[in-house]
């Protein structure tokens, strides 16, 4: 699953109830992987959960093994970006959070997606994203995915998985290497097949 960054700005309901309004993702901004949410890349997946009456999941650092840290209310795009109204339970970590939040501690949102449409702008030289399944939406530390996605592929092979082709992309790019040399790289990377050790990706000075 991918991730978009972004500060945010949250707004509290001020009914005492740690409800608050932001923006989980902003359009037409070029994030530090090179990916553009377009306009409407939102809609279906919008659509979908009003269908099943569901909303993306409410966490801290996409840790999608701990507990939630509140409820996704109400979820719709505008001109803007994927805006949304949630509330943070009076957990531990939901008070911590508001409080954080309500002192602009923590400022930056970031939601985890499936990709279902996308289209390489070779002109412009970024990803764009016109059709996304957004599964969750994150607080985070920095509105940056370097740190996020090593994370997520240290976890996913310590319980014996590897890294999409995707994921190891991005990754790459992230580092610095263009898209053509990720890609040049990535298409000896066969997932099903291949164990990847992380000392071998360092040897391409990513994480210097």
């Amino acid at each position: 699953m991918s991730k978009l960054f972004m500060e945010c700005q949250i707004k509290a309901a001020g009914n005492g109830e740690m409800s608050f309004t932001a923006y989980g993702n902003v359009k037409n901004i070029v994030d530090k992987a090179l990916d553009v949410a377009m306009d409407g890349c939102y809609t279906r997946s919008i659509n979908e959960h009003k269908r099943k009456g569901t909303n993306p999941r409410l966490f801290w650092g996409h840790d999608s093994r701990a507990l939630p840290v509140g409820k996704i209310n109400r979820l719709e795009e505008d001109t803007k970006g994927l805006l949304f109204e949630g509330k943070l339970s009076k957990t531990t970590m939901g008070n911590d959070l508001y409080v954080l939040a309500m002192d602009n501690a923590v400022d930056s949102l970031s939601i985890g997606y499936n990709v279902i449409s996308e289209k390489w702008n070779s002109v412009k030289g970024y990803n764009e994203l016109h059709d996304i399944d957004v599964k969750e939406i994150s607080f985070v530390n920095f509105a940056c995915n370097e740190e996020s996605l090593l994370q997520d592929i240290k976890s996913a092979m310590a319980v014996g998985n590897v890294p999409s082709v995707r994921e190891l992309e991005k990754l790459l790019r992230d580092g610095g290497l263009s898209r053509k040399q990720a890609m040049t790289i990535c298409s000896h990377y066969k997932p099903k097949t291949n164990n990847i050790d992380l000392i071998d990706v360092k040897g391409y000075s990513l994480f210097n």
